[in-house]
């Protein structure tokens, strides 16, 4: 688990997103009719493609590069090296991560089982408890809060069912496409810069209330803050990033399509004229082979149990796919 393990960008985004993303404060979201065209949907926009679907937001191609600068904190094998990514086409990604009034949605139609226990703290350690399950995860949430205890088949197998029943394809995103939404053109290492004590503005982090509420926690790391929420936290709680997309640091990690491949990534483009080989993930969605990830998968994002090391924007963490734990949710990406 992260918090019981122990963790300058330079971003370039087209200027002409950034102003297309301007939205007036306190504006009404429009939601745009449900068979419109993602390419032709104006950067910035929420749709949605049924009423219980997901809320999406229209994020706008363009390029990303990424130099973290030699001697900042948690520079480990799960912070990446220089690279650059370019998503070349629009992508519909969730404003927020899954919560589990959809989750429940799925599992009463679909009759999807996501049983099997489920890895929690008991006040001591972390440990398989088989009385927990996403609808019993420790604690107390709301249906606005975001499902936990859900393994990658599990994500995976509510995209595949929202694409049967909308008729538009739904997935996980991919690691380049998770960092480039959660980014929205910031150079800083965190959506709050680099003072740790502003973090609960923008996301529920292991904090104040963690430390008081939830028992056995001496050996956490906590921020210096108090984000209201012990546990999980309502989604959109905090504030959204440029893109609009809210949580994308904190609250749950999130499942991506890929694997944590040990040479990730190639160097950049313009370093070396070596092909990434899948390494950097594709702009067109696809992630790395699946024959690669030996039963693994990456977590992107941090959760409300994690010090600033794994809230950091390139921090990338590997578990087995089939691994439910009470701090992993998801979102889902819609590519067309």
């Amino acid at each position: 688990m992260p918090n019981a393990l122990g963790n300058a960008v330079l971003t370039r985004i087209f200027p002409w997103v950034m102003a297309a993303l301007l939205l007036a404060p306190g504006g009404a979201t429009v939601l745009a009719q449900q068979r419109n065209d993602l390419q032709r949907l104006k950067a910035g926009t929420v749709f949605r493609d049924c009423s219980y679907c997901p809320e999406m937001v229209a994020v706008p191609p363009g390029k990303l590069s990424i130099d973290p600068p030699e001697g900042e904190i948690g520079q480990a094998d799960s912070v990446q090296t220089p690279h650059s990514v370019e998503i070349s086409r629009a992508l519909g990604v969730g404003r927020y991560e899954v919560t589990r009034a959809q989750f429940a949605r799925f599992a009463q139609e679909s009759g999807h089982a996501a049983s099997g226990g489920c890895y929690a703290w008991n006040g001591g350690r972390y440990e398989q408890d088989a009385a927990k399950d996403w609808r019993k995860p420790g604690f107390a949430q709301t249906d606005r809060d975001p499902v936990v205890c859900v393994n990658w088949g599990d994500a995976k197998a509510y995209a595949e069912w929202l694409s049967k029943k909308t008729g538009r394809r739904y997935r996980l995103l991919t690691e380049a496409e998770w960092e480039y939404a959660a980014r929205a053109g910031n150079k800083t290492l965190w959506p709050w810069g680099g003072n740790a004590r502003d973090a609960c503005r923008y996301a529920n982090v292991a904090d104040a209330a963690a430390q008081r509420e939830v028992p056995g926690t001496a050996s956490w790391t906590f921020h210096a803050c108090n984000d209201r929420h012990a546990y999980t936290a309502p989604a959109g709680s905090y504030r959204p990033n440029a893109f609009g997309l809210y949580d994308m640091s904190g609250n749950a990690w999130e499942w991506t399509e890929d694997c944590l491949q040990d040479d990730y990534p190639a160097p950049p483009p313009e370093k070396s004229s070596t092909p990434a080989d899948g390494r950097i993930t594709p702009a067109d969605g696809r992630g790395t082979p699946a024959g690669a990830c030996r039963g693994q998968r990456v977590l992107r994002g941090g959760s409300w149990v994690d010090s600033p090391l794994f809230l950091r924007y390139d921090f990338r963490f590997r578990i087995g796919e089939d691994d439910r734990d009470f701090y992993i949710g998801f979102r889902v990406a819609r590519p067309e």
